[in-house]
């Protein structure tokens, strides 16, 4: 049955429950180191803390760190007795793996050719150099004015007729207006199905169409 251990690593990580600062003093109080040592292992890169360790303490490290607000990985190490015998020291000079035969690849060059050492293969065209006639722009110095303010002149509003009458004032006094009256004397309801206007029944007129010819 194979052994299982582990190395305990540690990255610099930490809870976001606490701050840098308070993550050192925890790793040196822990490992009993000054802070400016402990600072050393916050630097992102990873380092061994514990090497080598069965399952249980590596947990039981882990946890212990865990509660300090400090967080590290376990990875994890296989290593047999059974491994450990199938090795062997052979002779000087024994070949150990037989190097595989890897068929040459034949490619067709015929229809490349070389040019002579030196031989220019792209020609190089000079680009242009654009010219711009800075002739006439000046640079002022730092914080000049480049345009004046302009000043525009006050809107003068004249308040002094008006008048603030009191909070909950009346502005607008509501007229009333008496609703209209109706002679209605001279209207008379009919019975409810009462035909009001009788229908007309106009006759259908009789269009002579026989002098009507379609044209082609």
């Amino acid at each position: 049955m194979s052994d299982v251990l582990f190395d305990v690593v540690f990255k610099g990580k930490f809870v976001n429950t606490i701050d840098k600062p308070k993550a050192i003093l925890h790793f040196a109080k822990i490992f009993k180191l000054p802070k400016e040592k402990a600072e050393k292992f916050f630097d992102g890169k990873p380092r061994t803390l514990k090497k080598s360790i069965n399952m249980d303490k590596a947990s039981h490290f882990r946890k212990a760190l865990k509660n300090a607000g400090l967080r590290v990985s376990l990875s994890k190490i296989q290593e047999t007795n059974e491994t450990k015998a199938e090795f062997t020291l052979a002779q000087p000079g024994v070949v150990l793996v037989n190097k595989a035969f890897v068929q040459p690849k034949n490619y067709d060059v015929k229809q490349f050719s070389l040019d002579e050492v030196g031989a220019t293969l792209v020609k190089y065209t000079p680009v242009e150099k654009k010219h711009f006639d800075i002739d006439d722009i000046q640079v002022e110095a730092v914080g000049s004015i480049m345009e004046d303010k302009k000043e525009v002149e006050e809107f003068e509003v004249d308040i002094s007729s008006i008048t603030m009458d009191d909070v909950g004032s009346v502005f607008a006094e509501k007229e009333n207006i008496q609703a209209p009256e109706f002679n209605l004397d001279d209207l008379d309801m009919e019975e409810v199905g009462s035909i009001i206007a009788e229908k007309e029944n106009i006759p259908e007129p009789d269009i002579d169409i026989d002098d009507i010819k379609l044209a082609d």
